[in-house]
């Protein structure tokens, strides 16, 4: 019987709050019986039930590895480390590089000065730029969908016992939300939650075509409510829904990030109150507060994909998770 559950938000460029949030987890040994995720939330989430190298540590630091050194970040705000140009050109380069054993020792490199951060960063850039591309006017996205998810995740893992997992979408066809059992998922499943409109094109699973769950549902608390009417205790990752998260754009590039990012802020907002006031008959709500413990001064960061910005969103986000287990949750420990 399902009691305890903890939902992951959507919300990528400050995911690796999560990350950190959820390394702490693992090292308290908090014990839940069903994880529930959307969007980015469900990218953290299988990382962490499946990681491909079987070390949850290494795989959820690995995440700042997205980062972007920050002398290139302030002369180009693009993460191109996670966004790849789209297009079968696009692809079969890429396939060609990761055949490259030269490449793949560069990019595997561990660095830990900033200069040659940059020196990596500056290389990957490179590459990254002369990558060929399909991209026009009549495209359905910006982007390839992420080429790394097997990488980092052992989805036949997803086979064997562990806590439910639950991953939602949208689905374009049949105008209706659907949330896919760990049994369901594979890479395809999780392209089409993470299939962000305008940054990705839909995905077809069956002759249907999903967008990310998290654009019109950011906690997915409905579907969990009825397949779990048990539940005592839900746990909440809300990586979105804080007002203090909106302000002025620094950039054209950083303005179009905050035209995503406004209205699933308020999604996220709207998201908890429902729950609040239509759900929550006997559960105990646990929101750990992983926007609130970041520092005033940091806020206006929180959306960059800098690498300073993702170590400090680690960091703040692990403290945060482990302060509120040790006050709240030690009832959960294993």
């Amino acid at each position: 019987m399902a009691r305890t559950a903890l939902i992951i938000s959507g919300g990528a460029p400050n995911a690796t709050l999560t990350a950190g949030a959820l390394e702490a987890f693992h090292e308290l040994g908090i014990h839940v019986d069903v994880i529930s995720a959307a969007g980015a939330g469900g990218l953290l989430g299988l990382m962490y039930i499946a990681p491909k190298n079987g070390d949850v540590v290494s795989t959820m630091r690995s995440l700042k590895e997205m980062g972007v050194a920050d002398f290139i970040y302030r002369a180009f705000p693009v993460n191109f480390k996670v966004f790849h140009k789209p297009g079968p050109m696009a692809e079969a380069y890429r396939q060609a590089l990761s055949a490259n054993p030269v490449l793949q020792m560069m990019q595997q490199w561990p660095v830990t000065h900033t200069l040659a951060q940059v020196f990596k960063d500056g290389a990957s850039l490179a590459i990254a730029s002369a990558s060929p591309s399909n991209l026009s006017s009549d495209s359905l996205g910006l982007c390839a969908h992420i080429p790394f998810a097997e990488q980092i995740i052992d989805f036949n893992a997803l086979q064997e016992a562990g806590p439910d997992f639950w991953l939602n979408a949208y689905n374009l066809s049949q105008h209706q939300m659907e949330n896919w059992s760990r049994g369901q998922i594979d890479v395809l499943h999780l392209q089409a939650a993470l299939s962000f409109p305008y940054l990705y094109p839909p995905t077809e699973i069956n002759g249907d075509f999903y967008i990310e769950g998290a654009a019109i549902d950011c906690l997915n608390f409905k579907d969990l409510r009825k397949n779990y009417p048990e539940l005592e205790e839900i746990i909440v990752f809300d990586l979105l829904g804080a007002e203090k998260l909106l302000r002025k754009p620094k950039n054209l590039c950083d303005a179009w990030v905050m035209s995503i990012m406004t209205p699933l802020v308020e999604i996220a907002r709207d998201d908890i109150k429902l729950f609040e006031a239509l759900h929550s008959d006997g559960i105990t709500l646990h929101k750990v507060p992983l926007i609130d413990s970041i520092a005033e001064e940091h806020l206006p960061d929180v959306f960059d994909w800098s690498r300073s910005n993702m170590d400090r969103l680690y960091q703040t986000g692990y403290g945060a998770a482990k302060r509120y287990c040790e006050n709240n949750l030690q009832h959960l420990y294993k």
